[in-house]
């Protein structure tokens, strides 16, 4: 018995104690206070490791968190402050720079930090040393403690940028994050969506893409970048065959068989949509003109990862794509994802969710799918009453019937039923 509730628990092994965030407020204080609540980060999942590691590049520090229900990167979106980002390169192999201690100057502040490959509790953390450097312009001195006791120090270094120390060379060389660029962030005004229904070209109306990762790429034959980045699209879509599924949107709707040579130039394998006000809008939101080629990437989930607005390398969507292997199904993601189908109408989608939802725990449907079960039958109780006012039985009866299958201890449509059925 406890072994099969230990099967099912889904809460928290230590209690629902919820996460804590010590936050030191500017001006000197010395005082931390408790402010998890106040940036959102006050879970109470079970907690494995935490690592600081600048995700996306741009300088400062963000949090990947382990917990009991899968991997959560939460993105460090505060005002931009100076930094130093320190890496060294050893004579040998990076493993001798391991216990190398780096000790940083600026603006009359001494900062130190050591490289490690751990720090807490089961997190592997990067090389790479990250030193907050608030207002300062410039890095004052950078001293070097290599574990072999040999040591080096520079002066006068440039801010926000990554440091690379030379131990061969005795020199210390500067170059820029790489970082992700402003246009691929998923920040639209609009509400994109694989399984948004448009026209097919030479066809009927289809949906983009349904259940698996896809990739959905705004073209025209006339866009020069997009000419530049079909055929490694068209590589990708060969080499993850099966996995995602690609997609392409023609904004050229005048000329049609422009778009149709373009196919065939590039031999373009996957389907081609034609856009309309309603998918641009989807899409774009209310902008008055679209970048192309824009390039949309979404899970398996049917979640926007990453949005590309220009050409997109193979490169970049080929590290993306292999990522989406190892992801595990999580609970929340479901159960937000359902919860956003039905809230926009789509109830078909939120079935699908709370479907897969229920499947991870095959011995009861989640609460909040049979709660969305019991609102679709009271749906249809009302349009089943509707069609009995019209003299409409027969379609009323159905009504009935399918409210029934969707929540069968419902009174009320049993009771209206009945009472139908004897007239």
């Amino acid at each position: 018995m406890i072994e099969d509730q230990a099967r099912e628990f889904r809460g928290s092994f230590s209690g629902y104690e919820r996460d804590r965030l010590f936050y030191r407020p500017d001006g000197g204080s010395d005082r931390f206070v408790q402010a998890a609540y106040v940036f959102g980060l006050d879970d109470d999942h079970d907690g494995r490791a935490a690592a600081p590691v600048d995700i996306d590049g741009d300088g400062d520090l963000d949090l990947a968190l382990l917990t009991l229900r899968g991997l959560k990167l939460l993105e460090n979106t505060s005002a931009p402050r100076r930094f130093a980002r320190v890496r060294l390169a050893p004579r040998g192999s990076p493993a001798e720079a391991l216990g190398a201690r780096v000790t940083v100057r600026a603006a009359g502040v001494t900062r130190r930090d050591f490289v490690k490959l751990t720090e807490g509790f089961r997190a592997q953390v990067p090389l790479d040393l990250h030193f907050g450097l608030g207002d300062a312009t410039t890095v004052d001195t950078l001293e070097v403690r290599w574990p072999s006791g040999e040591t080096g120090t520079w002066r006068d270094l440039p801010v926000d940028r990554l440091l690379v120390v030379d131990q061969a060379a005795g020199a210390v060389s500067d170059e820029r994050l790489q970082r992700w660029s402003d246009g691929s962030r998923p920040t639209v005004t609009g509400s994109p969506s694989p399984a948004v229904v448009a026209q097919v070209l030479d066809g009927d109306r289809a949906p983009l893409a349904v259940g698996r990762p896809a990739v959905i790429n705004f073209w025209a034959p006339w866009c020069a970048p997009c000419n530049v980045e079909l055929p490694q699209l068209v590589e990708l879509a060969g080499r993850y065959d099966g996995e995602v599924d690609f997609a392409g949107v023609s904004v050229e709707l005048d000329d049609l068989d422009s778009v149709r040579d373009s196919i065939d130039r590039f031999a373009i394998p996957y389907p081609q949509f034609l856009t309309d006000d309603d998918l641009m809008e989807r899409f774009f939101g209310t902008e008055e003109a679209a970048a192309l080629p824009a390039t949309f990437v979404f899970d398996q989930d049917g979640r926007l990862r990453r949005l590309f607005r220009g050409a997109v390398t193979e490169a970049e969507l080929d590290g993306l794509l292999a990522s989406f292997r190892d992801e595990a199904v999580s609970e929340d993601t479901l159960r937000l994802l359902a919860e956003t189908y039905r809230g926009a109408g789509d109830f078909a989608q939120a079935a699908a969710y709370y479907e897969r939802l229920a499947n991870l725990q095959p011995t009861r449907l989640d609460q909040i799918g049979q709660a969305w079960q019991r609102q679709r039958a009271r749906d249809w109780i009302a349009a089943a009453r509707a069609q009995r006012e019209l003299g409409e039985l027969a379609a009323a009866r159905e009504s009935y019937a399918e409210a029934l299958r969707l929540d069968p201890g419902n009174r009320t449509a049993e009771r209206e039923r009945r009472a139908l059925g004897s007239r």
